[in-house]
């Protein structure tokens, strides 16, 4: 799934909806992707398939998100993404000020690790092509 622009500007009157939940779970699973391009393989939590409007979505799922962003930073850099939150089943759900965090979480990983991709050295020459 290609890289989407996270909505960084969550205002508390703004609804978190299916799109929303699409984009984020895309997200995450294209940081993953990139992030083995320069760190040891490792593997995320299965988020599903993506969401169509009459699915619901459950706590369970964004606990997934939160610990996959936790991974991602223990499998690469301890990038500052604040304190993984856990919610449960008919209870207050994530706000605006959580999607915005985890949001900008996710577009300082991907930033981060764009950098670290573009900025690998390579070689100007191939090992082991010597002909006899």
């Amino acid at each position: 799934m290609p890289w989407q622009r996270p909505k960084t500007d969550w205002k508390a009157s703004d609804y978190f909806n299916i799109g929303d939940y699409n984009r984020i779970i895309g997200n995450v699973a294209c940081l993953r992707e990139m992030a083995v391009e320069v760190y040891p393989l490792f593997t995320l939590e299965d988020m599903g398939d993506e969401k169509q409007y009459a699915d619901y979505l459950y706590a369970d799922e964004v606990n997934t998100i939160e610990r996959n962003l936790t991974a991602l930073c223990a499998n690469t850099y301890p990038f500052p993404v604040g304190e993984e939150k856990t919610y449960y089943p008919n209870l207050p759900t994530p706000d605006w000020q959580e999607f915005n965090r985890i949001e900008s979480a996710c577009l300082m990983m991907y930033q981060n690790l764009s950098g670290q991709i573009i900025g690998r050295r390579r070689l100007s020459f191939v090992l082991g092509g010597m002909r006899i």
